[in-house]
């Protein structure tokens, strides 16, 4: 879906980290694009993190977008990237691997911060 995206974690915590400027990459991607994922594994890192005062703010934010299963397409997906990176020695953090194995299987492109890492995956589409 040319209108959809998933959000990696990084973009939700710039987000929150800068409150006083509202033009953040998650903004634009509100203005630019109808629909709004984020991995199941992306929420879980942005949520471990979160301090229990700040919980209702951050699960108001996190209604704005639908929450993609980790299942077992993910996982075969995910094993062959792993598989991939470590055969190309560029090896990223396994979150991240879970996180643009998500992106994939969903056919969606992957909105992040962290370009450098997420590019060493072929077949990710990156916004």
């Amino acid at each position: 879906m040319e209108d959809s995206v998933v959000i990696d974690a990084d973009v939700f915590i710039r987000h929150w980290r800068t409150k006083s400027n509202r033009e953040t990459l998650f903004e634009q991607l509100n203005k630019q694009y109808r629909n709004l994922f984020v991995s199941a594994v992306a929420k879980y890192e942005v949520f471990v993190g979160v301090a229990e005062k700040d919980r209702d703010e951050w699960e108001m934010l996190f209604n704005r977008v639908t929450v993609l299963a980790f299942d077992d397409a993910t996982i075969e997906t995910a094993r062959s990237v792993y598989r991939q990176l470590k055969r190309e020695n560029k090896m990223i953090d396994m979150s991240d691997i879970l996180i643009a194995s998500t992106a994939m299987v969903n056919d969606l492109p992957l909105a992040t911060l962290n370009r450098d890492h997420f590019k060493r995956i072929r077949g990710l589409r990156l916004v």
